[in-house]
């Protein structure tokens, strides 16, 4: 038994060992290599962020395992879709493209960037994309998602064949997002907020949002606030940002008794469409808050 064969084998012995019943993952695995193929996944990173699509790159290290260390594999298809919509073919990986990994067996690292699913399949802020990978081998056979088990996706061999990514919408260079957002805020004692407030700089202007403290030593602090409808348990605020906004920055400002506090910021387009909540906290710490805002 040669060393490549041995790692495989001493791997499977884990396995086996780490199994309640050995019917599931070990002989799925015993099938597919000493009668087929398996993708390995070594290592994945980076996330998909409508608002920096440039930099947005997906990126996963595979490797093949074969019962002829890698001689069987004749290509690796990357499929992409969006939302479950129709799939293209984003390229072929083949043999050439792999190198001789640590094991022994082939390994390689492919990238999807989301300007990539841009050009092939579109997609809106909030989508989910779709990487199928489909491992063709030279006797005719093929393996992809629908050939593995739910174990086999978190074992070992970490094979799933498909990875699921969100494109969020995180504002990070500071951007305005026209639409209406509503600040729904809570206090489990009942008495309001203690100086505790939601900072939003819109273009230089600031605005508050906080529910007002029904004591005297909260007048002040009152009067800068944004209209408020509710009581001292819940209530809510809302601001319009214009088309014409160039920037903003929302802050958490820590007042007293912040343990009693918690609040989301929910978003509607200008139109009163794509509803949803883009940041939630309780009893957070103070600074600048990042939204995720989907167009």
């Amino acid at each position: 038994m040669n060393m490549k064969k041995l790692i495989i084998f001493l791997s499977l012995i884990i396995i086996f060992q780490s199994c309640e019943n050995p019917d599931n993952t070990i002989n799925f695995i015993l099938d597919n290599v000493e009668q087929g193929a398996v993708l390995r996944t070594i290592s994945t990173s980076g996330d998909y962020n409508y608002y920096d699509q440039s930099n947005s790159v997906f990126t996963a290290t595979i490797e093949e395992h074969d019962k002829e260390n890698g001689s069987l594999m004749e290509n690796v298809e990357v499929f992409l879709s969006v939302d479950g919509g129709k799939e293209v073919l984003f390229k072929t990986l083949l043999p050439g493209d792999f190198t001789t990994g640590p094991s022994g067996l082939p390994r390689t690292t492919f990238e999807v960037g989301l300007t990539d699913v841009d050009n092939l399949v579109g997609f809106i802020g909030g989508s989910t994309v779709k990487i199928r990978l489909k491992l063709n081998l030279n006797n005719g056979k093929s393996y992809s998602d629908d050939s593995v088990t739910g174990t086999m996706t978190g074992s070992y061999f970490k094979s799933p064949y498909a990875y699921n990514k969100i494109v969020n919408c995180f504002v990070t260079d500071g951007s305005a997002v026209p639409g209406v957002y509503t600040i729904s805020m809570q206090d489990s004692y009942g008495d309001g907020w203690q100086d505790s407030r939601v900072k939003l700089t819109l273009d230089g202007e600031v605005y508050y949002f906080a529910m007002p403290s029904p004591y005297t030593s909260g007048v002040e602090i009152n009067k800068t606030l944004e209209e408020y409808s509710g009581d001292d348990n819940a209530g809510s605020s809302k601001i319009t940002i214009p088309t014409s906004a160039s920037t903003m920055k929302w802050e958490w400002m820590v007042g007293r008794y912040p343990e009693e506090t918690s609040y989301t910021i929910s978003y509607t387009k200008l139109d009163g469409s794509r509803a949803q909540n883009c940041f939630n906290e309780a009893d957070g710490p103070g600074g600048e808050k990042t939204l995720s805002v989907c167009q």
